[in-house]
């Protein structure tokens, strides 16, 4: 009989895979947990505990999943992720949660299911939880929260368990220091970039097929994030060719990644050609006005990104380049020059990925609307994407977006990050 299940998502694969390579490297017995995709797997084990991960956008989901588990078997409920960790009252509250864990979960989760194990499995909240950083919980009735849950040297585990077949992307840098004010990365994960050792990434590799790893910026390996370490860049790429040699394949600033405009520079991009195997690489463009890109905090600016795709181009590398539409204060001038920078990227032969602004709890954005779409921009996208020129689904980001609006409005929190002070008006 299986006391804790782990509800295994498409979107938290990521994140659970990794939580479990960290469970497993700090003793725990994770043939335990019952693992599984499967709600109902779930609903026919009854566990003591379930765990969750998810993000915002997912929040309507699990709240119907929530209910079905609490008339069905009623089991201590853990949440974590980035909606947990931006809106615990709301977590807990609203969806249903006892537990909602905030930050970075790898010490936290350990912690808490062998506090609630020694507990003779009753799994019951109790004052011992108390002296775990990173929870929020009630107790006694009061909303109780023990502090933000930071994991500097994040590497000290395993990016997946040894002990099951599970892989999933390498996480091998952490943190963000620009802050752009529409992202949860930095103001969740930090401002100063961390980064997986290079003997660590090379050894997880081996698993891969397809080596692909997850970090915000791609060419920023080995740097605190805001420059290029060019020698530490290639240090790694050039540590990974054996196991391209064995035939495994290396993709490199492309999905699950991207890299900002200004490290694609002729030196990123012939490491890319000597030592990486795809031919496209995904870069933030986010918008064609200098002003809106200045606004949003994004410390680029709109020649680096037609820099960036002209020297992609050349060095036959395709770029897919993404864009945020309907951005706070977004005007029809600063869409036109959005639109007159997609129009010219399509016309050199790169890609463009549109995306609606979403507003996302803990961020400086969190309380901002998104600006509606001028007539232009409207028929563009629709033009471009009939004839497969734009990618995105800035078309539902519409409706999600108009939701996550009422759900901000109706039931805001002031962010418990560690970063603190990110409250910005739009």
């Amino acid at each position: 009989m299986h006391e804790i299940a782990i509800r295994m998502t498409k979107r938290n694969h990521n994140a659970f895979v990794h939580l479990l390579g960290a469970l497993e490297s700090q003793g725990f017995e994770i043939g335990e947990l019952l693992i599984t995709k499967d709600l109902n797997e779930i609903l026919k084990a009854k566990p003591r505990a379930v765990l969750y991960s998810f993000f915002t956008e997912e929040i309507w989901e699990v709240e119907k999943e929530v209910k079905i588990l609490k008339e069905t078997f009623n089991p201590l409920l853990v949440a974590g992720g980035y909606h947990a960790t931006a809106m615990p009252k709301h977590t807990l509250n609203v969806l249903g949660f006892d537990i909602a864990v905030i930050g970075e979960g790898e010490e936290v989760v350990y912690q808490l299911l062998t506090a609630l194990k020694q507990t003779n499995f009753k799994f019951k909240i109790t004052k011992n939880l108390l002296s775990i950083r990173g929870l929020a919980f009630y107790l006694n009735g009061e909303f109780t929260f023990t502090g933000f849950a930071r994991v500097e040297d994040f590497w000290r585990f395993p990016p997946y368990p040894e002990g099951l077949r599970l892989i999933a992307p390498i996480e091998i840098s952490r943190g963000c220091p620009f802050g752009c004010h529409y992202c949860q990365t930095p103001y969740i994960k930090g401002l100063r970039m961390r980064h997986r050792p290079i003997d660590q990434i090379v050894k997880y590799s081996r698993r891969m097929r397809d080596m692909r790893y997850i970090t915000p910026n791609a060419f920023a390996y080995g740097s605190p994030g805001a420059m290029l370490k060019l020698n530490k860049l290639e240090a790694l790429l050039r540590a990974l060719q054996p196991l391209r040699k064995d035939g495994r394949r290396l993709y490199y600033g492309t999905f699950p990644s991207e890299v900002r405009p200004e490290f694609v520079l002729p030196e990123t991009l012939e490491l890319l050609l000597d030592y990486a195997d795809n031919r496209r690489l995904a870069i933030g463009a986010q918008s064609g006005d200098d002003a809106m890109l200045k606004a949003m905090h994004r410390l680029h600016r709109v020649e680096h990104v037609k820099r960036a795709v002209e020297y992609m181009l050349e060095y036959g590398i395709e770029p897919v380049v993404d864009f945020i539409v309907g951005l706070p204060n977004e005007s029809r001038e600063s869409q036109r020059k959005s639109i007159e920078l997609m129009k010219w990227i399509m016309s050199k032969g790169g890609k463009v990925r549109a995306h609606y602004f979403m507003p996302l709890p803990g961020t400086p954005w969190a309380r901002c609307k998104p600006s509606p779409l001028s007539e232009e921009m409207k028929r563009f996208l629709g033009r471009m994407a009939a004839k497969g020129k734009i990618e995105g689904s800035w078309g539902n980001q519409i409706l999600l977006s108009k939701r996550l609006q009422r759900l901000i409005e109706e039931f805001y929190e002031e962010p418990m990050s560690y970063v603190g002070g990110i409250n910005k008006a739009c």
